[in-house]
């Protein structure tokens, strides 16, 4: 199953280790859950620390490639939301 997720800005825990894979879950603010495996710790770091490191702070538009239990076979960014400078000082000043 594929579906397109517009606003794409998830909380991502630690890598945990299930069944000999590395499990890192990926929760929206909506509260929905996905769940990414690795093979490797470092795998799943490094993961975490590319290309999920931006999704978490800046958010974008993804599509997903889904299989059963909302696990990712396979993510796409089509677009990161990532504001100029002037929109961050902007929201830091006025809030």
């Amino acid at each position: 199953m594929e579906i397109v997720i517009e606003d794409f800005k998830p909380k991502i825990t630690r890598p945990f280790k299930r069944k000999n894979e590395y499990w890192v879950k990926l929760i929206l603010p909506d509260g929905d859950e996905y769940i990414m495996k690795f093979k490797s710790l470092l795998e799943a770091e490094d993961a975490i620390y590319g290309m999920l490191d931006d999704l978490q702070v800046y958010g974008g538009k993804v599509k997903l490639k889904l299989r059963e239990g909302n696990v990712i076979e396979e993510i796409e960014v089509l677009e990161l939301y990532k504001p100029s400078a002037k929109e961050l000082l902007n929201e830091y000043f006025n809030d």
